[in-house]
């Protein structure tokens, strides 16, 4: 089944509390939050101010609280390792029954005091559950190694508590994007509908009626938006969504190299 996220793209959806206004930035991705709907935004021409993201749940562990300690590796010496966020998305279950369970967006570290970083590139550090239910901490360091390595410790008395649960992670290639385009004239503004499936991307282009000091209503395959506008810049606030508000959504994680587990 098919769910969809809300995520425009401003920078101060990542804070606290937002501000009177967020203002829009420029990214290669969108960013993966929570819609601030009433929240005003300010965009320039060309920039994005609502984005709807195709996602599915996906199995996950929430930990009790986010987590670092150490494991043996090579030659029995110690490293350590840390998890830096408490949600861990599950990516691959092996032939013979584990789990892998990694946090999004690279939320997970692994060093050694003389070495430094363990890790490169789609490295990753995680939570494993076998098929009787034991649990194990991960560190799958395979790139920096040069070989399929993978080092386990078992979960320890004060180690976080773990919690099954579910989360929506991103899919891959469906989108709709809402861009400011500008004036049309004095008393119009001009909105692309952007629709991405598979890479390919098709648009509309809608013109919203302005009234004498610029304002306007809008609405756009269910969405609903004031738009402000001046000469330079507009100020767009959501009223509804397209659909629904799923709240947070996760990028899927990288997957474990070294599989199956050299011991399991």
């Amino acid at each position: 089944m098919r769910q969809f996220l809300l995520a425009p793209i401003v920078a101060c959806a990542l804070l606290g509390g937002l501000p009177d206004r967020a203002i829009a930035q420029e990214t290669d991705a969108p960013r993966l939050t929570r819609a601030p709907i009433g929240t005003p935004i300010v965009v320039t021409p060309g920039q994005e101010f609502y984005a709807e993201i195709a996602a599915e749940p996906v199995p996950a562990v929430r930990l009790s609280r986010p987590f670092d300690s150490s494991m043996p590796g090579s030659m029995g010496l110690p490293f350590d390792f840390a998890i830096d966020t408490d949600v861990l998305v599950e990516v691959f279950r092996s032939k013979r029954g584990w789990r892998y369970f990694v946090p999004p967006d690279h939320k997970f570290r692994a060093s050694h005091a003389l070495l430094g970083s363990l890790l490169r590139g789609a490295d990753t550090v995680g939570l494993r559950i076998g098929p009787t239910g034991a649990m194990e901490w991960f560190v799958d360091n395979s790139l920096y190694a040069r070989k399929p390595t993978l080092w386990t410790r078992p979960l320890r008395p004060g180690d976080p508590d773990i919690t099954p649960t579910q989360v929506s992670v991103m899919t891959e290639g469906s989108m709709d994007r809402l861009i400011y385009m500008g004036l049309s004239g004095a008393s119009h503004a001009k909105i692309r509908l952007e629709k991405i499936t598979g890479g390919r991307i098709r648009h509309d282009e809608f013109i919203v009626a302005l009234n004498k000091v610029g304002k306007g209503i809008g609405a756009i395959k269910g969405a609903q938006f004031t738009i402000e506008v001046t000469s330079t810049q507009a100020v767009v606030t959501m009223i509804k969504a397209m659909t629904s508000d799923l709240g947070e959504i996760y990028r899927a994680p990288s997957k474990p190299i070294a599989q199956p587990a050299p011991a399991t």
